[in-house]
């Protein structure tokens, strides 16, 4: 009955990890999508901007041959207005994605740099966790010598012993301490990038 109650909350405990993982994953999705369907409609938007500014010119080079009686010649410089007009926004558009491109490109770089920092980071609190486990253990090799030799002035040398592990294993302890906070500490720092 105990294994069965263990095996359920065990399960539990699974559901429970799946579920909030489903729902992150879906929050995911949903501000992905939202990140994509925002994007499309801004290039919809922009779309219809640089349409109207077509039509705005068409209209306003309609009206001048109206107004003007233009002749083939007029046409051709206010097209080549048109035309000059167009390019230059395409020289600036081109302008503002190298940039962007840089900008992102840059943005790689810093991540990558942070990310190579971080995974240092957790190697050296590896070692230093397998170090202070491996002094640990020597304490306890060497507390063991020291209750397992114990003989009649073996009290006071005994109670000395414990003393001194007692220090050490407070201090290996306070190092672990600051260890994971230094872990949580660059966690926290890669979040908010």
């Amino acid at each position: 009955m105990e294994e069965m109650q263990t095996v359920i909350e065990r399960d539990r405990s699974k559901i429970h990890s799946l579920n909030e993982k489903l729902h992150r994953t879906q929050q995911m999705l949903y501000d992905s999508t939202k990140d994509y369907l925002e994007l499309k409609y801004e290039g919809r938007s922009q779309e219809r901007v640089w349409m109207a500014e077509k039509d705005r010119l068409l209209q306003e080079l309609d009206r001048c041959k109206e107004q003007l009686d233009v002749s083939k010649d007029d046409v051709l410089v206010i097209s080549d207005h048109a035309l000059e007009e167009r390019q230059t926004q395409n020289l600036e558009i081109e302008d503002k994605t190298e940039k962007l491109a840089k900008r992102l490109h840059l943005m790689n770089q810093r991540y990558e740099a942070m990310e190579k920092r971080r995974n240092l980071e957790i190697e050296g609190f590896k070692n230093d966790t397998q170090i202070l486990r491996n002094q640990l253990k020597d304490v306890e090799k060497q507390l063991y010598k020291v209750t397992v030799g114990v003989g009649e002035d073996g009290d006071m040398f005994m109670l000395h012993n414990i003393h001194q592990t007692a220090k050490r294993s407070k201090k290996m302890q306070s190092e672990l301490h600051q260890l994971k906070a230094l872990i949580y500490g660059v966690e926290t720092d890669l979040r908010n990038l």
